[in-house]
């Protein structure tokens, strides 16, 4: 599955996860459907959380711009 273009570059993270979850993440690649690498399926799986979370009304979704060569949040309506 392609993955959307981006109008943002991207940030790198590291975070810990147990074996166990590495290798489902792993799982998640065998078909292509969740990328080709853990860090892959591990970021496809944030943003469709993050995008629950939307929905659900827990996350109030941003508009955000490229000011001087940094990325900045507009503030949230009040």
């Amino acid at each position: 599955m392609a993955r959307p273009s981006n109008s943002f570059d991207s940030v790198s993270m590291t975070i810990a996860v147990t074996p166990q979850i590495k290798m489902y993440l792993e799982d998640l690649t065998l078909d292509g459907t969740y990328g080709s690498s853990p860090a892959e399926a591990a970021r496809l799986l944030i943003a469709q959380a993050i995008e629950a979370k939307f929905k659900d009304g827990l996350l109030t979704r941003r508009k955000f711009i490229v000011q001087d060569g940094e990325v900045v949040a507009l503030p949230l309506p009040a």
